[in-house]
C-alpha cells in the first residue's frame, strides 16, 4: 500500500518565540531532519501545511520534492485545521497517511518502517507506555477523523470511539516518537542525535538532445494532475510561474508532442489536464525511479556492509 505523510508546520497564535521547524539540529534542520527520515522510509507523498514563516520554510524545503499547502488563517486556527487541510489534499493519493507535528526529529527510521508493516486501519507507536507520533491512519478513517468537533485537536479525534476502536497500538524502542525539540533549548540537547543516518541517493533524468526530464518534472506534472492548475503546482512547488512554463515548454519541444490540455477563463475558470502521454510518461517514470531506489538500497548494504 501507498503511504503519504502530513506535517502540520503551520504553527499558531501561541506557538513559541523560535519557530520549531526551522531550528537548527546537528548538521541540518527539524523540518528536514523529518523530511528526510519519511523519504528514507519510502514514504511519498509527504504534503508539509506551513503559516506561520510560511515563505522561509517552503523555500528552505523546496528541493525536497515535498507538496507545500499554506494555511493562510493560521492564527485564527488550531492545529487540526491543518491536519484537516493536508488530510483532504492527500486522500486520493495514497492509502494510508502519517500524521505528525514538526517536532519529533529524533524519529528513528526503524520506528517508521514498522509502523509502515502495520494492516489495520489505524496504529501508533507506543513507548513506555505511551502513544507517540506519528500516527498513521488509512484513507477510509478521513471523513470520521474529521467530524470532530471537540476542543482537544487530533488527539480528541483519534480517541472518537470509531477511530480508537481501531487503533493498534505498536511497542517501539524509540524514545523519540515522544521528545520533542520545540525550543533552542531542546536542540542544543541533541546535538549528536541530529545527524541522518547515511543512505543511498539516486536522480533519474531523461536525456535526448539534453537532460528534459527529471524529478521536478514529475512532480511538478504530478501536482498539475492532481490540482488542474499549472499555477497552483508553481506556489506548492515554491517555484516561480516562469521557471514551469520554461519546464513544460522545454519537455515538450525534446519530445515532440503537448503534456497538457489547457483551458483558460469561462464561466468554470480555466484548467490544465495531462495528456494521455504525458500521464504515461509521468508514472512509468516515478515506477523507474521507484525500483532504482530499492535497487540502490541492495548496493548500498552490498557495498557498504561494514559501514562507513
Amino acid at each position: 500500500m501507498k503511504t503519504g505523510a502530513v506535517i502540520t508546520a503551520a504553527g499558531n497564535h501561541r506557538s513559541a518565540n523560535g519557530f520549531s521547524p526551522l531550528l537548527p539540529i546537528g548538521h541540518t534542520t527539524v523540518i528536514r531532519k523529518i523530511i528526510v527520515t519519511l523519504k528514507q522510509c519510502g514514504v511519498d507523498p509527504i504534503v508539509v501545511i506551513t503559516g506561520q514563516n510560511a515563505k522561509e520554510v517552503e523555500k528552505h524545503i523546496s528541493k525536497l520534492r515535498v507538496i507545500c499547502l499554506r494555511n493562510e488563517e493560521y492564527e485564527n486556527s488550531q492545529m487540526f485545521d491543518s491536519v484537516g487541510m493536508g488530510l483532504r489534499y492527500i486522500e486520493d493519493l495514497c492509502d494510508r497517511i502519517l500524521i505528525l507535528p514538526p517536532k519529533f526529529p529524533l524519529l528513528l527510521p526503524e520506528t517508521i518502517k514498522t509502523i509502515m508493516k502495520c494492516n489495520g486501519k489505524a496504529s501508533c507507536p507506543v513507548y513506555d507506555g505511551r502513544r507517540g507520533h506519528p500516527v498513521m491512519i488509512h484513507k477510509d478513517l478521513i471523513p470520521a477523523l474529521l467530524t470532530y468537533r471537540g476542543e482537544r485537536g487530533l488527539g480528541g479525534a483519534l480517541r472518537q470511539e470509531k477511530v480508537d476502536g481501531l487503533m493498534k497500538e505498536i511497542l517501539v524502542n524509540d524514545k523519540g516518537i515522544i521528545e520533542t525539540v520545540e525550543t533552542d533549548h531542546d536542540a542544543v540537547r541533541y546535538p549528536a542525535v541530529g545527524h541522518t543516518i547515511v543512505h543511498p541517493t539516486v536522480s533519474l533524468a531523461l536525456e535526448l538532445d539534453e537532460v528534459f526530464f527529471g524529478p521536478d518534472m514529475a512532480q511538478f506534472l504530478r501536482l498539475i494532475e492532481h490540482a488542474g492548475s499549472m499555477q497552483t503546482a508553481c506556489r506548492q512547488m515554491n517555484m516561480s510561474y516562469s521557471k514551469g512554463f520554461k519546464l513544460l515548454k522545454n519537455a515538450e519541444n525534446q519530445l515532440g508532442y503537448p503534456l497538457l490540455n489547457t483551458q483558460s477563463g469561462g464561466s468554470e475558470g480555466g484548467f490544465s489536464q495531462l495528456t494521455p502521454k504525458a500521464l504515461a510518461l509521468m508514472e512509468n517514470y516515478m515506477a523507474l525511479e521507484k525500483e532504482l531506489k530499492e535497487k540502490a538500497e541492495e548496493l548500498f548494504l552490498k557495498y557498504f556492509r561494514e559501514g562507513l
